[in-house]
């Protein structure tokens, strides 16, 4: 993975007060989710982007990225596997943190379907919480301790959704309810496995206005 150059883009103004990591899905790579930068850059000016690249090789197919392999889908492997990635996706996210002279307390993660899995997990075991975490299309796998219930979280579904169906977002808002973690979920009619223009703007004011709920 350290030969890899993870795709980013610059912030519009200086200097930069925040990192936005875009957390890619499983078979893509970080130049897919680099693509939402251009679009969120306009509201959100005094942020640098980063789009790592998954931390293993797809194991499905001869190319892209994974998190970590769906071969697999019981929650407990996934759980399992997730733990055993993360230090990988944190010392990405720490040194590019260490760059721009920030801390988690200015990072905002944003993870689309298995990225978002990553991301809300990331978020979940994190000492030092993150700013905000915003997850698209994804299925909360739980840690096995929930350690910060302080980062606010905003989820954003397809009802139309198929891979992973709309139904994952009622899980997720039980279980960060029950452990007190701020939590924002929002369900888009006609939408399958994608993010579109309601998403991103759902995403912008949810950063905009400080994780509170509409």
């Amino acid at each position: 993975m350290s030969n890899l150059i993870h795709p980013e883009a610059e912030s519009k103004v200086l200097p930069v007060k925040k990192l936005v990591v875009l957390l890619h899905g499983v078979g893509s790579n970080g130049h897919d989710l680099i693509k939402l930068a251009p679009y969120l850059r306009e509201d959100l000016p005094d942020c640098h982007f980063m789009a790592p690249h998954g931390i293993e090789p797809y194991d499905m197919a001869s190319y892209g990225r994974q998190w970590f392999s769906l071969q697999d889908r019981t929650p407990y492997v996934m759980q399992r596997l997730l733990g055993g990635n993360v230090a990988a996706v944190t010392a990405i996210i720490k040194q590019k943190q260490m760059t721009l002279n920030l801390t988690n307390k200015d990072t905002i993660v944003i993870g689309f379907s298995q990225g978002a899995m990553m991301g809300i997990y990331l978020t979940l075991i994190q000492p030092e919480p993150f700013l905000y975490t915003i997850g698209f299309s994804g299925l909360l796998v739980a840690p096995s301790q929930c350690i910060n219930a302080t980062t606010p979280i905003c989820l954003v579904h397809g009802v139309l959704d198929s891979v992973i169906t709309v139904d994952a977002i009622d899980h997720a808002i039980d279980y960060l309810s029950d452990h007190k973690v701020p939590c924002s979920a929002h369900k888009l009619a006609d939408l399958a496995h994608s993010i579109d223009h309601r998403g991103l703007a759902i995403a912008v004011d949810f950063i905009k206005n400080r994780g509170l709920k509409a």
